[in-house]
């Protein structure tokens, strides 16, 4: 759900730094450490692949079991925390979902486009939906920040771009967080997270791309509440993030969410919507389940429809499948 908030100094995007698909490898590693530099600040200096503070504390990833896997995903689980790895290069796909849009609202959105009201759906609704039309449909997720309210029918705070089309530029404009944004820009081989530009928004050329806010934007920082964070890491290293990481967490901290992440290897990281909206749904099965509704969600993709359901947890407890 959405609430204003004060903002802090910007992050300007230079179109300049923009990396083509085919760039020389150089450029892309030079654009991934600008990323690497961006979340290492956005975390309040703690720099990516640097050991924890408390030398006790157990890498979070370990913690974490595979549960569920198919051909470029895998989802992992501890306790109530769940990460997807999405691997672009093997052909599983990231994409942003919508529910039917109720009114268009043109050139009434925050930068000059448009500022639809889509219908609020259950998770389950929407799954259907992306099950029906692709039988190697992975995962659901809930995804951008938006008005809750007691209508049907609700906007969304930030821009969303998908398949193409600038599907909304957001109510909220630079008079919401106007400092603290970021977008998770995704392509068929490669996904990248910079600091947004309202300026630049028209000419961006990724398929899909959403609008979230920083790991330290205030949004109930503290409060270990429903958290749904994305992130990018480059496997192999040679400047390209090729793998998408997607957090889901019943009860987290901003600094928790953005830490998982970064253990598991994310270069940079942003925050969409949280609190009751976060939910998730994996081939059928709910893992995290809520009453409310959403009007955008993220469709995770495998690059087929084979899936293996892993038999035990680490503590040796059958997960009901």
């Amino acid at each position: 759900m959405w609430k204003r908030q004060a903002a802090f100094p910007k992050q300007r995007r230079s179109r300049s730094n923009a990396v083509p698909v085919g760039s020389a490898n150089k450029k892309g590693v030079s654009r991934i450490a600008a990323t690497v530099l961006l979340f290492s600040l956005s975390l309040g200096g703690v720099a990516v692949g640097r050991p924890p503070a408390n030398p006790e504390q157990e890498a979070i990833s370990d913690a974490f079991q595979p549960i569920l896997e198919a051909p470029g995903v895998t989802l992992f689980q501890q306790g109530s925390d769940y990460v997807q790895a999405i691997d672009l290069s093997r052909g599983a796909s990231v994409s942003f979902e919508f529910g039917p849009v109720v009114e268009r609202r043109s050139g009434l959105g925050a930068y000059g486009g448009d500022d639809p009201e889509f219908e609020r759906q259950s998770l389950e609704t929407a799954w259907r939906t992306l099950r029906d039309r692709d039988p190697a449909a992975f995962c659901m997720a809930n995804g951008q920040f938006f008005r809750n309210d007691r209508n049907r029918a609700t906007a969304l705070a930030f821009p969303v771009k998908a398949r193409g089309e600038f599907v909304s530029d957001g109510y909220a404009g630079e008079s919401e967080f106007a400092d603290e944004k970021l977008i998770l820009e995704v392509w068929p081989d490669r996904a990248e997270i910079v600091a947004f530009d309202p300026l630049e928004w028209r000419q961006n050329e990724a398929p899909e791309a959403i609008v979230g806010l920083t790991p330290t934007a205030e949004k109930s920082s503290a409060i270990a509440v429903g958290r749904t964070f994305a992130g990018i890491k480059d496997k192999d290293g040679d400047g390209t993030a090729e793998t998408v990481l997607l957090l889901s967490s019943s009860k987290a901290t901003q600094a928790r969410a953005a830490e998982v992440l970064k253990e598991f290897g994310a270069i940079a990281v942003l925050m969409l919507d949280g609190g009751g909206s976060t939910q998730l749904l994996c081939r059928d099965r709910h893992y995290l389940d809520s009453p409310r509704t959403v009007p955008q969600t993220i469709a995770v993709t495998a690059a087929s429809k084979q899936t293996q359901f892993f038999p035990r947890f680490r503590d040796g407890r059958s997960p009901a499948l």
